[in-house]
């Protein structure tokens, strides 16, 4: 048996629009659906009148917090701060190769972020 080559871990960064509670980002990993490990997720509030944030993916557009589509989530998280977590989360992306961030703020419909997510393609 050959041991599978790694794959290298790439980024994807950006900044969303201006976000409510459940407000979603499309992040496109591939050109359509593929095995993916997520590594490591960051965001840090720029604007916006949230006091705390809790960051979640999901699998689908327009799913729902703590519904089977939800792929991670992360813990609230003062807007001073900046969220950082490293994850080993195995998931496929929707068929046209997107996930959903969604940044989770407490408050408000004018929240704007910067996001950094680290992940694989698994082959």
């Amino acid at each position: 048996m050959s041991a599978i080559a790694p794959q290298p871990v790439s980024r994807l960064t950006g900044t969303t629009a201006a976000s409510g509670s459940t407000t979603q980002t499309a992040l496109v990993l591939s050109d359509g659906r593929v095995k993916i490990i997520i590594r490591r997720v960051k965001l840090k509030h720029t604007a916006g009148a949230a006091a705390t944030f809790t960051p979640r993916i999901y699998k689908v557009s327009g799913a729902l917090s703590a519904s089977i589509n939800q792929e991670f989530e992360g813990s609230s998280t003062a807007v001073a701060a900046l969220f950082d977590t490293v994850a080993e989360v195995y998931t496929f992306t929707d068929s046209s190769g997107k996930l959903y961030l969604e940044p989770g703020p407490n408050a408000g419909a004018d929240n704007v972020f910067d996001y950094e997510v680290y992940f694989e393609i698994v082959r």
